[in-house]
């Protein structure tokens, strides 16, 4: 009997460890269903939206694929107000800065926003492009329902040095 049971404890082991691979972060390049790992970084338009060459994807998605940063919005460049502007040129240099340094991109469940554009997770060297700018305090968690009305003036208090600054 206690054959048996050995035999079921170092199976069941073999399958948490296999649960544990699938959990833990990927140490490869190759891509899954829900994500894409090894991105190379290309540009981004603003803090919450960037553009990607996924290396092994099909023709037909594209060589520069736009994406969009889950769960957090950031001033608009097309803003009405200086303030608004000032603080998405500043989230903007703070991401592409991340990026470019960068020695993996990995983008973590990928998916569909509600305009059907590309959404995920961005890690930049294993950390979340999203909290990057919420601790810089450059955006606020947004996931998809109606955008809060805010004042960019008074948002971002901490905000993070940049070129513009610069004398």
């Amino acid at each position: 009997m206690s054959r048996w049971f050995a035999i079921i404890i170092l199976l069941s082991g073999n399958a948490f460890a296999k649960l544990d691979e699938t959990l833990a972060p990927s140490k490869t390049c190759e891509h899954d269903a829900l994500n894409f790992r090894c991105v190379k970084f290309i540009k981004n338009y603003d803090a919450d939206t960037v553009t990607f060459f996924i290396p092994n994807v099909h023709p037909l998605l594209g060589e520069k694929i736009s994406v969009r940063v889950r769960g957090i919005d950031t001033a608009e460049k097309k803003g009405k107000h200086p303030c608004e502007k000032d603080q998405a040129f500043q989230a903007q240099e703070l991401v592409g800065k991340t990026l470019e340094a960068a020695k993996r991109i990995d983008l973590v469940n990928v998916d569909r926003d509600k305009y059907f554009r590309i959404l995920a997770d961005i890690q930049a060297d294993g950390r979340s492009i999203k909290d990057i700018l919420e601790e810089a305090d450059l955006g606020y968690s947004y996931n998809g329902g109606s955008k809060q009305n805010v004042n960019w003036c008074e948002f971002g208090k901490k905000r993070v040095p940049t070129s513009k600054d610069s004398p």
